[in-house]
């Protein structure tokens, strides 16, 4: 169920804030500036800006951006996931090895579906030895089998390996 914090939270912009964000009238003002404030309140808890913080429709689009982005942008030449991720982390993925922006290598996983961390290690270090930068994505909570990542250990290889890390 959804966090009552949440539900409270959004209650108003869902019965009587409801305007387009975009708009000049009081009601998309309004709407707006309760964006703006999220954007903040988002920002300091990352410890960034909140130019940095992008709200996007779905998580389809957010992972795509992410991953599209990390390779055109920031120079991403491999991307490393695994075989059971979603289908808008897979698909992308695919495509962008398929087009030859980038290469994309599959993570080992146990019988349980759990990163290899052992041969997630192996690749980072083949990769960092080649020059080459990657791109680990890896979804924390798996919605299929369950199975969560160490979000603290995968980012600790990614940073010794000069890789960025999307979850």
């Amino acid at each position: 169920p959804l966090d009552q914090r949440v539900v409270e939270a959004m209650m108003p912009f869902l019965t009587e804030h409801f305007g387009n964000p975009s708009s000049i009238h009081a009601h998309g003002r309004k709407t707006r500036s309760a964006i703006e404030q999220a954007r903040r309140t988002v920002a300091g808890l990352l410890n960034c800006s909140p130019g940095e913080i992008i709200f996007t429709s779905c998580g389809t689009e957010a992972d795509n951006m992410a991953i599209r982005c990390a390779v055109r942008d920031l120079g991403v030449t491999d991307i490393i996931s695994s075989p059971i991720e979603h289908h808008a982390v897979e698909h992308t993925v695919k495509e962008i090895d398929a087009s030859g922006q980038a290469r994309a290598h599959l993570v080992r996983l146990d019988g349980q579906g759990h990163v290899d961390m052992a041969h997630l290690e192996e690749l980072l270090a083949g990769l960092a030895t080649e020059g080459r930068k990657a791109l680990v994505s890896l979804m924390h909570a798996n919605n299929e089998v369950g199975t969560r990542i160490d979000l603290h250990a995968v980012g600790s290889l990614c940073r010794k390996h000069g890789a960025l890390f999307h979850s």
